[in-house]
């Protein structure tokens, strides 16, 4: 796992790209998965993908996100990587955009965060398809890159 303080240059940018979406995170390290995939830590943790900046799914902002609420039988199949199909989709709120990030739920639990494939209005009139992009969830790169840090730094202290 490749760990780098990130340089101030590259912070600053960071931050203001989380501020254009209304998110306060000071970016400190970043942990390089592959090519395209990174994750930012700092005053929380935030997933950087192609040109994506998204919180984290156990970050306390995902609160902020607007919310698409699934059925039961949706639920295994989004947390294998599954995009959301509208046959499973429960609720919408209506601050969904087309092309924004925003998180899936079951009950009260966040299971993915993802790129939202119409409007909010939209959704509420397909009867099938894709709606929502599964983007981040437990277990995938992310998940598992976060996990390996935070036991590194419980070994270290």
């Amino acid at each position: 796992m490749n760990v780098q303080y990130l340089s101030k240059k590259d912070a600053k940018e960071l931050r203001n790209k989380a501020k254009e979406m209304g998110f306060d995170f000071e970016p400190e390290k970043i942990i390089t998965i592959d090519k395209d995939s990174k994750v930012l830590i700092g005053n929380g943790i935030f997933i950087l993908t192609g040109n994506r900046l998204l919180p984290f799914i156990a970050d306390k902002r995902v609160d902020l996100l607007p919310e698409i609420s699934v059925d039961e039988g949706a639920v295994k199949h989004i947390l294998n990587g599954a995009s959301v199909m509208r046959p499973g989709v429960t609720k919408i709120d209506e601050r969904v955009k087309k092309d924004k990030i925003v998180k899936v739920t079951f009950g009260k639990q966040v299971i993915c965060i993802g790129l939202s494939l119409y409007d909010s209005n939209e959704i509420e009139k397909l009867e099938k398809g894709i709606v929502v992009k599964n983007v981040h969830r437990k277990g995938d790169k992310f998940w598992v890159a976060v996990s390996e840090y935070l036991t590194t730094l419980k070994q270290k202290g």
